[in-house]
């Protein structure tokens, strides 16, 4: 037995003491089997072709031969494995309950159970907005359980919630939930006074986006799928009624754009936005008439992109048009015309509007202010502006949800590097921040043990790159550290600093953690995303290079300890660089690589392919798009060159980036590559995109790549 007061104390295993990695047997193979491809002219062939046919039973045959090579190879680091899930684990917070919001006449919130893999979400009745009745314990026999995903899993390794949405009375909860990885929900129904789930069951909905009720309550509206799985039309369903019987309420046919929903803050309205990449339309529909229709606000603009919020009798609309960061407008609620748009706050260069949402007294605007993410606070009577950011410094901010219309204060989350989960309130009226709860520390946590830091590298063209870093307090600056570098740069998705107590089993063993803010990303509003996007992509590459070059020539790490580490997006990033510098990492992991971008783009079959024209481009309209996707579309770029040790991931339930990208690189690199360590692919068989969900079940996967992280950078 070990003493209770050390079970959570982790166990370092020292580089010097990991066992070496010998050769297992030959490694698989994938066989070669040409296949000819002709676009515009240009005529190549794919050998591995052939492992996008998921039906061929040897496609399962050979990634199962690969899972066991990965295995093989591993095995001498079977023993680390299960102490990093196991200090991993002791550093899980078992029982939490996040901070109560007001809906109606309860409080929602959601609760970790000790073993539990899942959430219950739950409710508690309310009784005043007092800190003392929101974060107070539910009385004995007052809870109820909304839902309990952890019956809902019923241990599938997969299963995800896909947001839910309880009735206007309080009575019924609607939920989406899926059990394969993919991206396509079943949307179900329970009554909450009794506890039954109702028959209504509708297949289709698509993406992680709850429904929304109308004010009768018994009406619903969600998104359906297309065969690509794009989000393409809103149906209503009248509970009771059979889903084929769900009305069209609005149909997307341009295949570029996706439909989302989202009620309006004051309950009065559905708005639908068809969006691109670039541009957007949006409708409203009142949702006190369960049979109305969608009305349009303004004609889609290539290119424009607008936002609506009601706040009283006015609309608030954020728009691009003539603002590349956004501005803002109001309008009257009877008349939102372009005409009658009367201008509230002008654009800035040095701000970066991304959304707005409206209370009964304010306006809330999502926002980056010089690349630091918060909110601004509209007073719409006084014209008064207060910014609202995280107290600590180098982490990410987000509005919670507040969906109270008559609500005194905007809820808001923020983490650092070294600073836990934190949920506060700014007050409406004066900004003022009160603090609500912090998440517990994990087990044995130490803030003095790390230290963060914040450099900037620069960019070939003379652009400051910020880089974050999680470093250990003694961690030298003399060329004998060990980094890992994380990247993304796509789609203007911000890569802030975040809390990660996994992070510790790395920078415990004297990895340090960084962060490389790259252009195609949103750190700094859209001219640092659009910097990175279209013909610009290389510019993401460049980027990162010059971070990792920055890193090694600071001294923050020896030029043989810089690792990698790139996820979906992130993974083009790292097959790209791997292509171009394979000679400045130690080791790389790939997880979910988007890494053949020429055949998926050229593929409108496949789901998101169509949605990604305006972020990648369209290589089967454009000879120049395609020449400029081919010279650097990782897969079709690997070459014969020594690269570093790598370990892919893939999802064999993945339709967002499928299995075969993953598979199909590390087959080609098998041929080409004339490095010492051939490249390593694990498949998951029950997941998708998002890998394991249970927050146990995860564990496993952290930990295979921080073994095969930790093995690569040791001295």
């Amino acid at each position: 037995m070990i003493p209770p007061s050390l079970r959570l104390l982790p166990v370092i295993v020292p580089f010097t003491m990991l066992p070496s990695l010998s050769p297992a047997a030959d490694p698989p193979l994938a066989e070669e089997r040409p296949h000819r491809l002709s676009v515009h002219g240009v005529e190549w062939t794919d050998d591995y072709f052939w492992l996008r046919e998921r039906e061929d039973p040897a496609v399962r045959a050979h990634l199962e031969a690969e899972n066991a090579y990965l295995e093989a190879v591993l095995a001498p680091l079977k023993e680390l494995r299960a102490t990093l899930v196991a200090e991993m684990k002791a550093r899980l917070i078992e029982e939490d309950v996040s901070v109560p919001y007001r809906k109606g006449d309860w409080f929602y919130y959601s609760r970790e159970v000790a073993g539990k893999e899942h959430s219950l979400i739950c409710r508690k009745p309310w009784r005043s907005d007092e800190a003392g009745d929101l974060l107070a314990p539910a009385a004995p026999g007052e809870e109820v359980v909304v839902l309990d995903l952890n019956e809902r899993a019923g241990g599938d390794a997969a299963y995800g919630f896909g947001g839910g949405a309880v009735s206007p009375d309080g009575r019924l909860y609607a939920w989406k939930e899926n059990r394969d990885g993919t991206d396509r929900y079943t949307l179900r129904l329970r009554d909450l006074e009794s506890g039954a789930i109702l028959p209504d069951e509708i297949e289709g909905p698509v993406f992680d986006e709850a429904p929304v009720w109308a004010l009768d309550n018994r009406t619903l509206y969600y998104t359906e799928g297309d065969d690509t799985d794009r989000s393409w039309r809103v149906r209503r369903h009248r509970l009771g009624e059979s889903p084929d019987e769900a009305e069209v309420v609005y149909e997307e046919l341009d295949a570029r754009y996706s439909v989302d929903l989202s009620p309006t803050k004051s309950g009065r309205f559905l708005l639908i936005s068809s969006s691109s990449k670039d541009t957007n339309e949006i409708s409203r529909l009142s949702l006190a008439d369960p049979g109305a229709a969608p009305q349009g606000f303004l004609p889609r603009e290539e290119g424009i992109r607008h936002a609506f919020a009601d706040c009283g009798d006015q609309w608030f609309i954020l728009t691009n048009e003539g603002a590349v960061n956004g501005r803002l407008f109001r309008a009257p609620l009877d008349n939102p015309a372009r005409e009658a748009w009367v201008e509230v706050l002008p654009g800035d260069e040095s701000i970066a509007y991304d959304s707005v949402e409206a209370f009964e007294s304010a306006v809330v605007l999502g926002a980056r202010k010089d690349g630091v993410p918060g909110f601004f606070l509209l007073d719409p009577g006084k014209g008064t502006v207060k910014w609202v950011t995280s107290p600590s410094e180098g982490g990410w901010v987000a509005t919670g949800s507040t969906p109270e219309y008559t609500a005194k204060a905007q809820r808001f989350s923020y983490e650092t590097f070294v600073q836990p989960y934190t949920v506060a309130e700014a007050d409406l009226a004066t900004g003022e921040i009160r603090i609500l709860k912090q998440k517990a520390a994990p087990p044995g946590y130490d803030p003095a043990k790390y230290r963060v830091e914040h450099t900037f590298a620069t960019a070939s063209d003379g652009t400051k790159l910020p880089v974050w870093l999680l470093l250990p307090a003694d961690h030298a600056r003399d060329g004998s550290g060990a980094i890992l570098l994380d990247g993304y740069g796509a789609y203007g998705i911000a890569n802030d600093p975040w809390f990660s107590s996994h992070l510790f089993s790395l920078v415990d063993r004297g990895i340090g953690f960084a962060i490389a803010q790259v252009r195609g990303g949103g750190e700094f509003g859209r001219p640092w995303y659009e910097a990175g996007k279209q013909e610009r992509k290389p510019t993401t590459f460049t980027d990162y290079i010059a971070c990792a070059e920055h890193l090694t020539a600071g001294g923050w790490c020896a030029k043989d300890r810089l690792a990698g580490t790139g996820a979906s997006a992130g993974g083009l990033l790292a097959g790209a660089v791997l292509n171009e510098r394979p000679d400045l990492f130690a080791a790389f992991v790939a997880n979910v690589p988007f890494v053949d971008v020429l055949n998926t783009m050229l593929d409108a079959s496949l789901p998101l392919t169509t949605g990604e024209y305006e972020e990648w481009g369209d290589p089967a309209d454009s000879r120049i798009v395609f020449g400029r996707i081919h010279a650097y579309s990782p897969y079709d770029n690997v070459g014969i060159s020594a690269y570093p040790p790598i370990l892919a991931l893939a999802g064999w339930n993945d339709n967002r980036v499928p299995y075969w990208e993953a598979a199909k690189w590390v087959a080609k690199l098998r041929v080409l590559n004339t490095g010492p360590t051939p490249p390593l692919l694990h498949t998951a068989f029950e997941t998708g995109h998002g890998g394991a969900s249970g927050r146990y079940r995860e564990l496993d996967e952290i930990a295979l790549q921080y073994a095969f992280l930790i093995h690569h950078l040791r001295r």
